[in-house]
């Protein structure tokens, strides 16, 4: 049993270290995107994008056409804004460490928590006939 836990916190905790290596990845381009200053042309481009056949089986296409209007408006009501982008994407930048803070915090939770389950089996089983405290534990278990 307590392998297996060891097992579970093994595999929890490569889960748990891929995510965070995804979102500090992800947070990274995207503060890079915003220090260069060229997401608001990637939003102008993909604003006029026709909208595809297939979408309709989902979304209502006129739908669609009216929020990428909504997003060509607010791109020219917040023109301003797009010059501070260049200072959001360095604030943005901050966010990899605290990634990588979460993922400590994370894991330390996660080995107290593994910890303390070992212990419990640990204790559970003394007393029982064949548990680690019993005399003839091991003989019982073989014969």
């Amino acid at each position: 049993m307590k392998v297996l836990l060891w097992l579970m916190f093994a595999l929890l905790a490569l889960l748990w270290t891929g995510g965070a290596a995804l979102l500090a990845g992800i947070t990274d381009w995207a503060a890079g995107v915003l220090a260069s200053g060229t997401a608001v042309d990637w939003a102008k481009t993909a604003a006029k994008w026709p909208v595809p056949g297939w979408i309709a089986l989902w979304v209502d296409p006129e739908a669609v056409r009216f929020m990428q209007e909504a997003v060509l408006w607010a791109l020219g009501a917040l023109g301003t804004l797009a010059d501070g982008l260049p200072l959001a994407g360095q604030l943005v930048g901050w966010l990899v460490p605290l990634v990588w803070l979460g993922w400590g915090l994370g894991m330390v939770l996660m080995l107290g928590v593994t910890g303390g389950l070992h212990w419990w089996l640990s204790r559970s089983n003394r007393g029982r006939p064949g548990g680690p405290a019993s005399p003839t534990g091991w003989a019982r278990r073989s014969a």
